[in-house]
């Protein structure tokens, strides 16, 4: 009789993680589609691709007055 329960009681967990995993795999399908959509209809700004990342000016801009330096 143990037996049964343990077996029964498997059988129910299982079960429900198998529903699980089928409702998320579903959410996962339904945000990655709408994030595609989002992006496809939302196209970069042309200018954006000239963007410099203020990091990215901040060395260049040392590199710079490091160049300047020698030529005083």
């Amino acid at each position: 009789m143990k037996n049964m329960k343990k077996l029964a009681l498997l059988l129910v967990g299982l079960g429900a993680l198998s529903c699980t995993n089928a409702k998320l795999v579903d959410y996962n399908t339904t945000r990655l589609n709408h994030i595609e959509d989002y992006l496809n209809e939302n196209k970069p700004n042309p200018g954006s691709q000239r963007y410099r990342s203020l990091e990215r000016e901040a060395e260049k801009w040392v590199e710079e007055q490091q160049q300047q330096e020698p030529q005083q």
